[in-house]
């Protein structure tokens, strides 16, 4: 399956009942070893907050963000989104965000994070 790129397996994954382009995505990229990055809530919360993309923002707005502005690499995709997972988990909750200590504090934007979130 993964021997055949992304585009036709990743196709494949979608077609079946259940799976969206997040889940898609993660296979394909922890399963396979292809370059796909995977959005998830942590991804759209932390880019939303700090003015970087729009709360609107789709999944594949967001996926292009980091696929435009990074290397085509499967490693460095998998180590992104496990860094933006950790500062989701710890820091930039969906309540009771804790900005003091974060790792992405300083990028904030003069005001703050940036609502509705």
């Amino acid at each position: 399956m993964f021997s055949r790129g992304l585009a036709s397996p990743r196709k494949d994954l979608l077609a079946i009942s259940g799976f969206g382009p997040e889940t898609a995505d993660a296979i394909l990229l922890y399963a396979g070893g292809l370059p796909t990055f995977v959005v998830d809530t942590y991804t759209h919360r932390i880019l939303v907050r700090h003015g970087w993309l729009d709360y609107d923002a789709t999944y594949h707005e967001i996926k292009d963000y980091f696929e435009s502005a990074l290397p085509s690499d499967a490693a460095l995709y998998n180590e992104y989104h496990a860094l933006l997972v950790r500062v989701g988990k710890d820091y930039c909750r969906r309540t009771g965000p804790k900005c003091e200590g974060c790792p992405l504090a300083d990028m904030l934007p003069p005001g703050g994070i940036v609502m509705p979130v």
